[in-house]
């Protein structure tokens, strides 16, 4: 059992093991435990190896997971399993901990780089978090570390609290803004440099979200009202969001452009793709146009 590493477990051990601890003094072990052949980290069976613990034993049955996407497959069901009673609820900041705990399945200590195996998009699916989103707290936690980027305008004490915003946002994110717009902002403000200070406002509003008060007979109308209203706002901020990439992709492409000289095939490509891309933007334009006229009749 020494040889096993049963570390920082994915939910907190029951309180009473006497029921488990009672079963396998009377039965054994029904089910071994996973451990990873990476580092013998336990991959599944945390309860029952504090059990074990408890009945001062020195040897327990496990079964290795030499398959690393088979090992990332099982930790990342802790979480993902169907059954609400087996499923392990976590907040932004423990998901965040299993996404890298999954990663490190694939690249234990003194394997080459080469025979590293990625599990990243297993890691993602397990945890929930969307690509985007995943790309910004991962660059946000390298301007915590001492090995950070070095033109990071922040130092990593900063970082640290402008990471812990931004996990609280996954999971609560501020009215009319979609958790991943609230970690993209927080990232941007991170990257410029500005002072954490201001997270303690977004936080206090966020916690000073009040019902307003409404007459009992309107309640009902008043919600809805209110639901639509900010799921309106929502879209409109979405929409801008999406704008606002395409400009920056079309910034970048003309930048990447001006480096080189296309070939015609190429040219004609481009040409033909951009004619076909301001077709639908017109397009778009025309229906805004005409819900606007509808509004306005209305």
């Amino acid at each position: 059992m020494d040889r096993i590493n049963a570390s920082a477990p994915l939910r907190p051990l029951p309180s009473d093991l006497s029921r488990m601890v009672d079963s396998i003094r009377a039965v054994g072990l029904a089910e071994p435990v996973l451990v990873s052949h990476a580092d013998m980290r336990i991959v599944s069976g945390y309860t029952r190896f504090a059990a074990y613990q408890q009945l001062e034993k020195s040897d327990i049955e496990a079964v290795m997971v030499h398959d690393v996407v088979e090992a990332a497959s099982q930790l990342g069901s802790h979480v993902t399993d169907p059954d609400p009673t087996l499923a392990v609820r976590m907040d932004a900041a423990s998901r965040f901990e299993l996404f890298h705990r999954i990663l490190d399945l694939g690249r234990p200590a003194g394997i080459p780089t080469e025979q590293r195996i990625d599990c990243a998009l297993i890691a993602a699916t397990a945890t929930g978090f969307p690509d985007r989103t995943i790309r910004c707290l991962r660059r946000a936690l390298r301007h915590t570390q001492a090995t950070g980027s070095k033109s990071s305008a922040i130092d990593a004490e900063d970082a640290k609290r402008y990471l812990a915003a931004m996990l609280h946002m996954c999971d609560t994110p501020p009215r009319e803004m979609t958790s991943h717009s609230a970690v993209q902002f927080l990232f941007g403000k991170m990257r410029s440099g500005a002072s954490p200070e201001f997270l303690k406002e977004i936080t206090a509003a966020d916690r000073d979200r009040q019902k307003s008060a409404t007459p009992e007979g309107s309640r009902g109308k008043s919600a809805a009202n209110s639901r639509k209203h900010v799921s309106t706002k929502r879209m409109e901020k979405n929409v801008r969001l999406g704008v606002e990439n395409i400009s920056g992709a079309l910034e970048g492409l003309e930048s990447l452009l001006r480096s080189y000289t296309l070939e015609t095939e190429t040219r004609e490509y481009l040409n033909l793709e951009f004619n076909r891309q301001v077709k639908k933007i017109q397009k778009i334009q025309q229906k805004i146009s005409r819900r606007n006229n509808e509004a306005v009749k209305a």
